[in-house]
């Protein structure tokens, strides 16, 4: 991944964050790492843990965002939310995986759109 991308990257999560701050989540932790992947932001919405996916676009690509997360990623963010709640001791909490897309309409304006439930465990 070249700097450039990187550092859209991180813009993107850090818009995400204002997002979902300002719709009463709370943020618990950025970017956290396993052996096998990356999640992005773990927040509190309310008595619910949720492991967000942020994909952040320079324009709004055709097809769903939430297909954009493929399997193996989606594999990635299960296995990396496993190892926290083993971590973090977190037995008996409800959880969910959102994914959050952002990109820029012609006119330059950021679009956050929140897929709540994304995907699932099976």
């Amino acid at each position: 991944m070249g700097m450039k991308s990187y550092m859209s990257g991180r813009r993107g999560e850090a818009l995400a964050e204002d997002y979902l701050k300002d719709i009463g989540y709370r943020i618990e932790t950025r970017n956290f790492r396993s052996q096998q992947g990356e999640i992005d932001l773990i927040v509190w919405d309310r008595e619910m843990l949720v492991f967000v996916e942020v994909k952040n676009y320079s324009f709004r690509s055709y097809g769903s965002p939430v297909a954009a997360v493929r399997k193996s990623k989606r594999d990635s963010i299960i296995h990396a939310a496993r190892t926290y709640l083993i971590k973090r001791m977190l037995h008996s909490v409800n959880c969910r995986f959102d994914v959050l897309t952002i990109f820029r309409k012609s006119n330059g304006q950021k679009v956050v759109e929140h897929y709540r439930n994304a995907f699932f465990i099976r």
